[in-house]
């Protein structure tokens, strides 16, 4: 009985090692948008990151005002609390 094992070596030392993928922040391009300005209204200290940029806004507390990056702001607008400014 052969083995496919040596022809699987073969094949890699002929191949190449694969090359690691970039992670997945790395390979975002965040995009050039306006920035937006976003009012804390609960109580006590709040802090998001944000998921594009990966940027963490610490609100202090009821009516912190903080500019977000504009990529990161559609994220932000689902978090209990803060209301982007208009």
């Amino acid at each position: 009985m052969s083995c496919c094992g040596n022809r699987r070596t073969a094949q890699r030392a002929r191949l190449g090692s694969p090359v690691a993928a970039p992670t997945p922040r790395a390979a975002r391009t965040v995009v050039s948008v306006p920035p937006v300005v976003f009012e804390y209204r609960g109580a006590g200290t709040l802090v998001v990151t944000g998921p594009l940029t990966g940027v963490s806004y610490r609100f202090a507390g009821a009516g912190a005002r903080l500019t977000v990056h504009g990529a990161d702001a559609p994220s932000l607008v689902s978090v209990p609390g803060l209301k982007p400014v208009h």
